[in-house]
C-alpha cells in the first residue's frame, strides 16, 4: 500500500487495499464514502517524525491507521 499525491494535489490511498483492511468490498467503501459515512484524516508528522504522514480512516465502528514514510511507503499500520 502506498500514499500518493494525486493530480489535483490530493492524497490518494488505493481503495482496494483500504477496503480489504476495513473488511468491506471496494464498491461498499465507495458507496459509503458517497453517503458521507467514511471519516478520513491525514496528519503530517512533526519533530523526529516530520518525514512521516499518518492516515486514519473510520467506517461503522471499524478503523484503520497507516503511517507512511516520505516516499509514500507504508511503514506501520493498525486496525480496530
Amino acid at each position: 500500500m502506498r500514499l500518493d499525491l494525486g493530480h489535483k494535489g490530493d492524497w490518494i490511498v488505493d481503495p482496494r487495499a483500504l477496503a480489504s483492511r476495513l473488511g468491506v468490498s471496494m464498491a461498499a467503501l465507495k458507496r459509503q464514502e458517497r453517503l458521507g459515512q467514511v471519516e478520513a484524516r491525514i496528519k503530517a508528522g512533526s519533530g523526529t517524525d516530520a518525514d512521516q504522514t499518518c492516515v486514519t480512516v473510520r467506517l461503522h465502528g471499524k478503523g484503520w491507521r497507516g503511517t507512511f514514510d516520505g516516499s509514500g511507503a507504508l511503514i506501520a499500520e493498525e486496525r480496530w
